[in-house]
């Protein structure tokens, strides 16, 4: 028998279906699937893409909300070696237009609209920009002169669905490319390793002992981060809850409806959902653990989970680029902050000066990343991935473009973003720890925290505030709290109070806020 990092990533959910036809895999909304029709759906869908000429290697673009149908497209393309390329729903018709053409998609499922975005729109004008894009599924409409329904998809398959084959995999096999812009704006296209990404969601999944677990994610499946994570319960035969959108109301309620053991959150939504009116009437007895990345977690916040909720508090960072770096789990690292975080059995840290030397005990320096999910490449950027990967000790390295500080006792003190440090005076201010100290306060929701260009002190800070609903917040009140327990050049300098802080699930948006 094959080992599973030789083995496609879909024969985990043909396992299953095997062995437990009839259990839930995943819940959206109002829509059930259980392995067993999901492995027989995704034969069909991986049929009709035959049908179409898509094989392995082609590119598949998803620009789909959270649904059953996302997880099928995504799963049956990945069963015929193809590599999907999802997309925000969100996305807009100039950025389609560069990523399409970019990523070398060749077929794109696309609902008609999300929110207030005209997707179908903006993709019909996109794709001119795009050809080698040759075919548009919508799979909420009827076809069009330029596009298929998503029921004329279907037709295209020639026989039952158990004939789709799984193609094998090796080491230079690619599961997908991930698009992310990060804060800047630019965007950068991850090659992301199927082997290596296998290995180290199964890693994960057995650490944090995922079995006949049910989780509830509040990150979509078009992020890295909510995949990623309800993909380690599925390895081993879980269930996974999306929400279409994010409402803390239902998502109480499903917890206690649905006996949800496994949360996984950012430290904004968080903060929602223990600000929810009469939130101590809900039941979360059966929670045992909640799983916190994607934001710098404050510990107070960790604190209302695994001492007054009695819940596992797990908190880790990691990237689209890496999968998960390090942990900090309250069953074991309760006598250190929960921004001091210790590598797992299966990744490696290294705290590096300019001149690439390891930094000693208490020295801040660029935290560089040893995991199986490392990267391939940057698709189409050979100067950004000769920039970020390195090898060292016959390993694979990747710059994080994190700060962090070495711990005596060999933790790592999470410290900020590299391009996010701020100069202000003669200090250098790091913003996650202002927005951490800041998201303390019961009356703000969500914080961001950026510098701004100043005449004479090079830069001043500014802190974006987004108040509880209800509630008012003034630079007085921002003054007072911190008075005493933040240096005074941490204060921010000036505040700007706004309706809703800009992001991508948990990620600030920091392209939309305003800095010079």
């Amino acid at each position: 028998m094959a080992a599973l990092s030789e083995t496609n990533l879909y024969t985990a959910f043909q396992h299953h279906a095997q062995a437990t036809p009839e259990k839930t895999l995943l819940v959206v909304e109002d829509e059930t699937i259980r392995y067993g029709e999901f492995a027989a759906e995704t034969g069909t869908i991986a049929q009709a893409l035959l049908a179409l000429g898509v094989g392995a290697g082609h590119k598949i673009g998803l620009i789909l909300p959270n649904s059953g149908l996302w997880y099928k497209i995504y799963w049956a393309a990945v069963r015929i070696g193809a590599q999907p390329v999802p997309f925000d729903p969100q996305i807009g018709e100039w950025e389609m237009a560069r990523l399409l053409g970019l990523t070398e998609v060749a077929v794109c499922f696309a609902a008609t609209r999300y929110r207030q975005n005209a997707i179908l729109e903006n993709l019909l004008v996109a794709r001119q920009e795009a050809p080698g894009l040759a075919h548009i599924v919508v799979v909420d409409a009827p076809a069009g002169d330029e596009i298929l329904s998503f029921d004329q998809f279907l037709q295209l398959a020639p026989g039952p669905s158990g004939k789709a084959p799984i193609c094998p995999v090796d080491e230079a096999s690619v599961l997908m490319l991930a698009c992310t812009s990060g804060s800047t704006g630019n965007p950068k296209v991850i090659v992301v390793p199927h082997q290596g990404f296998r290995k180290s969601q199964q890693d994960m999944a057995d650490a944090l002992d995922f079995a006949d677990d049910v989780m509830l994610l509040g990150m979509p499946l078009y992020h890295q981060g909510g995949f990623g994570m309800g993909l380690q319960m599925v390895l081993n035969g879980g269930t996974v809850f999306y929400q279409p959108t994010f409402d803390p109301v239902k998502f109480l309620k499903l917890i206690e409806h649905h006996k949800i053991t496994v949360l996984q959150l950012t430290a904004t939504l968080a903060k929602i959902i223990l600000s929810v009116p009469d939130f101590e009437q809900y039941d979360l007895s059966s929670v045992r653990l909640a799983y916190f990345a994607g934001e710098v977690l404050p510990m107070d916040v960790a604190r209302v989970f695994f001492e007054k909720l009695g819940i596992r508090v797990v908190n880790i960072i990691g990237s689209t680029e890496t999968a998960t770096m390090v942990i900090w789990d309250s069953l074991y690292d309760t006598d250190v902050d929960v921004n001091n975080f210790r590598p797992m059995p299966f990744t490696a840290v290294k705290i590096l000066d300019e001149a690439h030397q390891e930094v000693t005990a208490g020295d801040v320096g660029t935290i560089f990343i040893h995991t199986d999910a490392l990267l391939m490449e940057y698709f189409k950027n050979e100067a950004e991935t000769a920039r970020r990967l390195h090898w060292w000790d016959g390993l694979k390295w990747f710059d994080t473009g994190d700060l962090g500080q070495r711990c005596p006792d060999g933790r790592v003190r999470f410290v900020g973003r590299v391009k996010r440090a701020i100069k202000r005076g003669s200090n250098l201010i790091y913003p996650e720890e202002i927005e951490s100290f800041l998201l303390t306060h019961p009356n703000i929701e969500a914080v961001a925290v950026t510098g701004q260009s100043h005449e004479l002190i090079g830069e001043m800070v500014v802190a974006h505030i987004q108040p509880c609903q209800g509630c008012a917040f003034t630079r007085r009140d921002l003054i007072q709290f911190c008075k005493g327990r933040l240096a005074a050049y941490k204060v921010p300098d000036q505040i700007v109070v706004v309706e809703a802080i800009p992001k991508d699930i948990g990620k600030v948006q920091f392209k939309y806020l305003q800095r010079d």
